[in-house]
């Protein structure tokens, strides 16, 4: 009977590939701090805010004007500890300590600062920092 149940082509089993290739999808698509490879401790300027899932992002330039990608905690998490969209608007300078990806413009941050205020921590969902778990210290 199973046989029959998952034979090429039947409906179940085109049904059962579909939602095979759309967990391993998902799986792909959250990435851990792994692929990060180094630090960065970089000024910028915001020019757009991103929040909303999977991950809150705000794209800033630099000194040379070259735009990043900024990857935050999610939305949740970061509301819970505060961060919304009053927080930080398009213009801010801002200095942020993060990990660089190592093939694109894309950095994900542990702190921002504005002023030298901490205005920002990454949370995971342990409750411990980012920076704790991938840097020499515990805090921002």
């Amino acid at each position: 009977m199973m046989i029959n149940f998952l034979r090429a082509g039947s409906p179940f089993s085109i049904l059962a590939i579909l939602f095979l290739l759309q967990i391993s999808s998902l799986s792909l698509a959250h990435h851990g701090w792994g692929g990060y490879n180094s630090d960065i401790d970089k000024n910028f300027v915001i020019a757009e805010l991103r929040l909303g899932n999977a991950h809150d992002q705000l794209v800033a330039t630099d000194d040379e004007g070259k735009a990043w990608d900024l990857v935050l905690a999610t939305p949740a998490r970061n509301r819970r500890l505060g961060f919304d969209e009053n927080t930080l608007a398009v213009g801010d300078e801002i200095n942020l300590l993060g990990r660089l990806h190592p093939s694109k413009s894309e950095i994900k941050v542990h702190c921002i600062y504005v002023a030298g205020e901490t205005v920002y921590t990454y949370y995971d969902f342990d409750g411990t920092t980012s920076l704790s778990k991938h840097s020499d210290r515990d805090q921002c």
